[in-house]
């Protein structure tokens, strides 16, 4: 099928539909929603127009896959984005590239930004095996917000899992993420002002907090591990009524970073 689109140029170019899941480039794009993949090719899938024209520059975009319906939109996109491939496919091919109920119908394949361990510029973050890619995807949104630019993780869910890329809403670029094994995690805090979310530490809302700070964010149900909490300075915790033990560890971290913004 040959489709006619009009792009702000002075001709008309025209543009193939790929129908077929066999397609080359449709068998890459689909392969990342698996991890492995993602780690084999160093590449992930975006999905969305507001987060490709948030994305910065600086990430590598390979090609945007678009549906005939967004064909006009993406040309703009992926002019964004030097060497970007366009490519139009149909739309029961498009729903194929992503887990979406309702797909917007434009998703770019992107390399996976590089990047050397480092010790942290000002205040951040190290997560120890959060699991859930909605309470990652809330937590880096929420460091960005906060000026938390240094997330160190542990263990971690896939920060480039196609759930967890939508559940940041951008602040997946606008902070610097590292991933550290055990040994790493504990100089981290040792050398850092570093303080545990944890039930059993001081109010975190009458703690004075020195800047700048680290905060230890632990696993929805085990917490933070032994070897790490003991190795940090404090721990923090938020006072609860009604008999409520605690809250999801996205919405603990998101006071703990607002508090610094008090000080």
């Amino acid at each position: 099928m040959i489709l006619g689109a009009k792009y702000p140029t002075p001709y008309c170019i025209f543009v193939e539909i790929v129908t077929s899941l066999q397609n080359s480039a449709v068998k890459e794009a689909r392969s990342l929603s698996a991890k492995k993949f993602r780690r084999l090719t160093g590449r992930f899938i975006v999905e969305g127009a507001n987060l490709l024209r948030d994305m910065p520059l600086s990430v590598a975009v390979r090609k945007v896959f678009c549906t005939e319906a967004r064909l006009d939109e993406a040309e703009t996109i992926a002019a964004r984005y030097d060497g970007a491939q366009l490519i139009c496919v149909a739309d029961k091919v498009f729903d194929s590239l992503t887990d979406t109920v309702t797909p917007y119908g434009i998703a770019a394949v992107a390399d996976i930004p590089a990047r050397e361990y480092a010790p942290p510029k000002g205040n951040a973050l190290l997560l120890d095996a959060v699991s859930d890619p909605g309470n990652l995807g809330t937590i880096l949104r929420t460091a960005a917000a906060c000026g938390f630019e240094d997330v160190y993780m542990l263990e971690c869910a896939d920060v480039f899992a196609p759930k967890t890329v939508r559940a940041t809403l951008g602040g997946l670029f606008r902070v610097r993420l590292f991933e550290v094994d055990e040994a790493q995690a504990i100089e981290l805090v040792s050398a850092a002002n570093s303080a545990t979310l944890d039930m059993d530490g001081d109010d975190m809302l009458k703690a004075k907090i020195s800047q700048p700070i680290l905060f230890v964010a632990g696993n929805e149900a085990h917490g933070v591990r032994n070897s790490i909490r003991q190795a940090t300075k404090k721990a923090l915790s938020l006072p609860m009524k009604n008999d409520i033990e605690s809250l999801n560890v996205a919405i603990a971290t998101a006071v703990a970073m607002f508090r610094t913004l008090e000080e």
